[in-house]
């Protein structure tokens, strides 16, 4: 009779090793990312327990900010991701829990989320990453491109005449307090592409050379794409090249770029009884060629984070899931310029 294998002290290690071997993201991101550095920013919004009073203490707050990074990862809700840490060992590895920890429930992971949103405390959690980006230099500053992307927001089924009111900016008298909550006012409808959009949009500003992105702003569909241009442009930017497609040929955009001391590589957009030239046309053509790597974050998003879509109400939280996607983005395209880079270590 055959010896059952005992259990060795190395099992665990060894099955990590594999799980490396397979690129699992989750091991890399845990060694790649110095997840401390986003512990005081997480810290600042919320208040200092009292050691003297009773209570059970909570839970450690940058564990559930990496659970809630965990469910921008892998498309979880939040019960979806109570049941898959407790299933899931590299789940428990990359939150730093044991057997005999507790795992946070779905309740818990919900009010730390509503309370970052409530503090809009995303935007500096991605400052503070982007800053850590940019001291190793994987923010290469050799050039900028803005864009916009749709942000799908379920569709809200409303009578002709509550949609009219809507629109006036009044709320139909028969409309309860509950009805108003469950009810998303800010999502907007907009067309792109001849392609009728309803949601939010993300606009960005991308690392031309690194593909990270730097700057975002979250603003309801129907915002024009180069209403935003200025929100995004700092004095870093000076003396860099600006990339943009031709929803951004405005005389305004133009000139906040001249006031940001960058160099307009903006495509040529044509006009009523006025096409563009052969010259434009392969002008813009050779722009195409650096603008395209903004439609690669994109993709990536797409494809790696299952695309821009919320499932919350209201525009305070679509900015707070928006820029999680954004900081979901960078931290993975971290991981490819840090295997380039391999003396530079964790950021």
């Amino acid at each position: 009779m055959k010896k059952r294998p005992t259990r060795s002290l190395f099992d665990e290690h060894f099955r990590d090793q594999a799980l490396e071997k397979i690129n699992d993201v989750l091991p890399r991101l845990s060694r790649m990312v110095d997840w401390e550095s986003f512990r005081p920013e997480l810290e600042a919004h919320f208040p200092v327990r009292d050691p003297k009073k009773g209570g059970q203490p909570p839970y450690d707050r940058l564990m559930l900010f990496k659970a809630v990074v965990l469910m921008e990862l892998y498309g979880l809700s939040a019960e979806a991701l109570e049941y898959q840490v407790n299933d899931r060992r590299s789940f428990q590895r990359f939150l730093g829990l044991e057997p005999q920890h507790q795992v946070p429930d779905s309740t818990t992971v919900r009010l730390f989320v509503e309370q970052l949103t409530k503090a809009k405390a995303m935007e500096g959690l991605f400052a503070s990453y982007h800053a850590r980006l940019s001291a190793p230099q994987l923010v290469l500053n050799q050039g900028k491109i803005i864009d916009a992307s749709m942000v799908h927001a379920p569709i809200q089924h409303n009578k002709r005449e509550e949609r009219e009111l809507l629109e006036d900016g009044e709320l139909p008298d028969n409309w309860s307090a509950r009805k108003k909550a469950q009810k998303d006012l800010d999502a907007t409808w907009a067309k792109k592409n001849s392609k009728s959009y309803h949601g939010y949009k993300n606009h960005v500003k991308v690392d031309s050379g690194s593909k990270l992105i730097d700057h975002y702003v979250v603003t309801t569909a129907s915002v024009p794409d180069g209403e935003m241009a200025w929100e995004r442009l700092d004095e870093r930017d000076q003396g860099q090249d600006l990339y943009a497609d031709k929803g951004y040929d405005w005389e305004d955009v133009k000139d906040g770029i001249a006031l940001a001391k960058m160099n307009d590589r903006t495509h040529k957009k044509a006009r009523r009884n006025k096409p563009l030239t052969e010259q434009e046309e392969a002008h813009d053509k050779e722009l195409s060629r650096t603008r395209a790597r903004v439609e690669h974050v994109f993709g990536s998003m797409n494809k790696q984070l299952h695309g821009l879509s919320v499932r919350c109400i209201g525009l305070v939280r679509a900015t707070f899931r928006v820029g999680l996607t954004n900081l979901c983005y960078n931290l993975l395209r971290t991981l490819t310029l840090l295997s380039e880079r391999p003396s530079v270590g964790s950021v």
